[in-house]
């Protein structure tokens, strides 16, 4: 595989951290990006930023859909491998963040909050897990990874934050379990956790500097791996 054939597979894909790192990612690695999310106008604006940021030779390709439907999300990812090959990377970025009130949030929006970050993963890792093994016999210099966007929510809840805390504690444990069981065959599984509220303008908060340690972390030999990396 050369790198004019990797593909990189950014879902929740948007401003912020979604874009800094796709666009990273997409400089040092990818020239083929599939971009899914729910809105089709942001998508057609991450798709001209991530564009203009990489400059030529990027073809980025986009999907509207709301990941909490599973047909429509695995055939996405269909689509995706027929139309720029077997993703190397994806890189999972869907959530709301919201403020949940503890006991007053109601159960329905829990439950669709567990579906975007537990329920919808889960889909996504069940269609490209064997892709992502079958890659990584293929290819000796393949980086087949599966990196999801956390925080300190799972080991630090905020009451405030109640539904968010919750489904990132299971979304990690998802993760952990995929580490444990895929992380000797050669996939990079892990976390981006970042530590607070990002903004543009805090020092370490900000989406360049996450793309930046994500980008790092990512990079690392296979044998250096870690299963997370805190911002």
């Amino acid at each position: 595989m050369t790198k004019s054939d990797r593909t990189l597979v950014t879902i929740g894909a948007g401003p912020g951290i979604g874009r800094a790192v796709t666009s990273l990612f997409a400089t040092k690695r990818y020239k083929n990006v599939a971009l899914i999310a729910r809105n089709k106008e942001q998508l057609a604006l991450e798709q001209r930023a991530i564009e203009d940021s990489v400059g030529p030779g990027v073809k980025v390709t986009t999907y509207a859909l709301d990941v909490v439907d599973s047909d429509a999300l695995v055939k996405a990812l269909d689509n995706v491998e027929a139309e720029l090959g077997k993703p190397e990377c994806i890189f999972y970025n869907a959530a709301r963040v919201l403020p949940s009130e503890l006991l007053v949030h109601d159960v329905k929006d829990l439950e669709y909050d567990f579906k975007i970050n537990v329920s919808a993963l889960y889909v996504c890792v069940q269609r490209m897990i064997p892709r992502l093994l079958e890659l990584s016999k293929e290819d000796s210099e393949a980086k087949p990874a599966l990196i999801v966007t956390s925080s300190m929510l799972p080991l630090n809840p905020i009451p405030q934050l109640f539904a968010l805390s919750l489904v990132k504690a299971a979304q990690r444990n998802l993760m952990q379990s995929l580490s444990m069981t895929y992380g000797s065959q050669g996939l990079h599984v892990g976390l981006i956790n970042v530590g607070g509220p990002v903004s543009p303008a805090d020092e370490v908060w900000n989406p360049t500097n996450i793309a930046v340690k994500a980008w790092d972390w990512f990079s690392k030999p296979k044998e250096e791996s870690t299963f997370e990396v805190i911002i």
